[in-house]
């Protein structure tokens, strides 16, 4: 009988365990980008290596830095799309677009130097998708300890995760437009 019981008590606790772990591995999803999810996102991957150099760039050109959201580059042009133009390039790419009106004038180097990225030869258009900002030392998202805590910033976590999924399956089948994932690390982030 005391064997019997616990049997059912070590089964039980191995059931507990393996469901924290799998919670928690749902959770690493949304707090911080995974090489498990970009087995299925497939982005190619940048980094802007610092907030600040962001930021600034948007206030440069005249508009709000946004994340969680994603340009279109015309590479041979060294012209940054405006909304309407990138829809007419892709239609379906309306809602993973930043629907602003920037001018910004940059060179295809200075944007590949600002992006950190390599675009493959022969290339007419890159999608930019400007993740949310990143702890460096943790790797985890911004405001990503206060998860399980606070309602608001698990919403926030789970739409940005979505957003990001649906627009990089959106992107997949766009062959002939390399897609990439921006990661903005928190390195000389101000909060106003």
């Amino acid at each position: 009988m005391i064997k019997h019981l616990l049997k059912l008590a070590f089964t039980a606790l191995l059931f507990s365990h393996t469901t924290s772990v799998a919670e928690v591995n749902d959770a690493e999803e949304m707090i911080r980008f995974t090489d498990k999810a970009n087995k299925i996102e497939q982005w190619r991957r940048g980094t802007t290596k610092r907030f600040d150099t962001f930021e600034q760039f948007f206030l440069n050109a005249g508009g709000r830095a946004y994340t969680g959201a994603g340009y279109l580059f015309d590479i041979k042009n060294n012209h940054w799309l405006s909304y309407e133009e990138a829809i007419k390039v892709a239609p379906d790419l309306k809602d993973l677009i930043v629907n602003q009106e920037y001018t910004i004038n940059i060179t295809t180097e200075e944007l590949l130097a600002f992006t950190n990225i390599q675009v493959p030869t022969n290339t007419l258009y890159v999608y930019l998708y400007f993740d949310r900002p990143v702890d460096a030392k943790k790797k985890t998202y911004m405001f990503a300890e206060q998860y399980s805590v606070d309602p608001a910033v698990e919403k926030l976590l789970i739409k940005n995760y979505e957003r990001r999924k649906r627009f990089a399956l959106t992107m997949q089948k766009h062959a002939t437009i390399p897609w990439y994932l921006i990661e903005i690390p928190l390195i000389e982030f101000k909060p106003q």
